[in-house]
């Protein structure tokens, strides 16, 4: 693999190292949004460093490393605070891909390096107590320009969908707070109003073969 020395890795780091002590103490989701609403920009107007990170994509470089598990396959973890008290994230965005619409399990602050991003949140119509279902309803469409951030909220208050309208490759980051421990993200279908589980590769691998466990148990017990 090849190494690049250039203190793309250590810029982020001393990023990170600062705004975790601002954070440290913060206990309101609204302190923790303003913060990183103010500060990731700083990362994200530093067209030299943006540069340079994705440069280190893609030669494979060793930072930041591809083969690191994420939840999707367009997200790369730049920094993860020892104890979890938050992680900075990049997400590389092709012409026309966006998410399903989904929610959170934490808080988090999204900015674009690249102007064009667009953000869709939904509000949440019924009551929850139907599982596996939900019906949303789209609110306008934000389109952020470079340096631009939107935040989103756990759960219910976070429900969105992000993604790139445009014809050219989109780059983001992403701060995001400390996790709830649910182990998931939830998406949504809005045209079935369907409700379904978004798991880690890793989780999704456990789960498929405790139901095909499932599965052979069963078939042994009808044999039986």
């Amino acid at each position: 693999m090849k190494i690049l020395d250039d203190g793309v890795r250590t810029a982020i780091t001393d990023f990170c190292m600062i705004f975790s002590k601002r954070l440290q103490g913060l206990r309101r989701y609204s302190e923790c949004l303003e913060l990183a609403g103010n500060q990731l920009p700083q990362l994200l107007l530093d067209r030299s460093l943006m540069t340079t990170l994705v440069e280190h994509i893609a030669a494979g470089a060793d930072y930041p490393d591809v083969r690191v598990p994420t939840l999707f396959d367009n997200e790369l973890l730049l920094y993860q605070e020892q104890s979890r008290l938050f992680s900075l994230r990049m997400y590389l965005w092709g012409p026309g891909e966006y998410t399903a619409p989904h929610d959170h399990n934490s808080w988090g602050v999204i900015g674009t390096v690249t102007a064009g991003f667009e953000v869709i949140n939904y509000r949440r119509e019924d009551d929850g107590s139907r599982e596996g279902y939900a019906r949303l309803a789209a609110q306008p469409a934000i389109q952020l320009q470079a340096g631009q951030t939107a935040s989103t909220l756990p759960l219910n208050d976070g429900i969105h969908k992000t993604g790139n309208p445009g014809g050219e490759t989109i780059i983001t980051l992403s701060i995001y707070g400390r996790p709830l421990s649910r182990g998931y993200l939830q998406g949504f279908n809005v045209a079935t109003a369907r409700v379904y589980r978004i798991l880690s590769p890793k989780r999704k691998k456990i789960a498929l073969a405790c139901q095909a466990l499932q599965g052979l148990e069963r078939a042994e017990g009808s044999r039986g």
